[in-house]
């Protein structure tokens, strides 16, 4: 029974930021037109590893942002110069992930599409 409410919490996870971060939603669009791309012009294993790995790096980055984001504006109903700084150190971390994933996927597409 423990495992089913570990999965069972996870997946309400999921969908509460899906419901309520237009970011992530953003990110998984951007996600899965990478994965069609990829299957349109037939990546190689590797290359699926880099793909899949950004998409997923960029999702996670954006889930612990939005976790971050959530307890400051619990903690606190006023501007805080640190939960400012959480907030956006948070960001950052969304932001270099999302670069991170632009560069794997010029690597790796250029290849294809030259």
């Amino acid at each position: 029974m423990r495992l089913y409410n570990r999965f069972k919490y996870a997946f309400m996870g999921l969908r509460w930021l899906m419901q309520k971060d237009t970011h992530f939603i953003v990110h998984l669009v951007f996600g899965g037109l990478a994965v069609i791309l990829g299957m349109i012009v037939g990546l190689d294993r590797t290359g699926w590893l880099f793909i899949v790995s950004a998409v997923f790096l960029v999702l996670i980055a954006e889930a612990f942002n939005t976790a971050v984001e959530a307890a400051v504006d619990l903690s606190t109903d006023t501007i805080h110069p640190m939960a400012k700084a959480a907030k956006d150190a948070g960001a950052a971390g969304v932001l270099l992930s999302a670069v991170y994933a632009v560069v794997i996927g010029l690597i790796v597409f250029i290849p294809y599409l030259i």
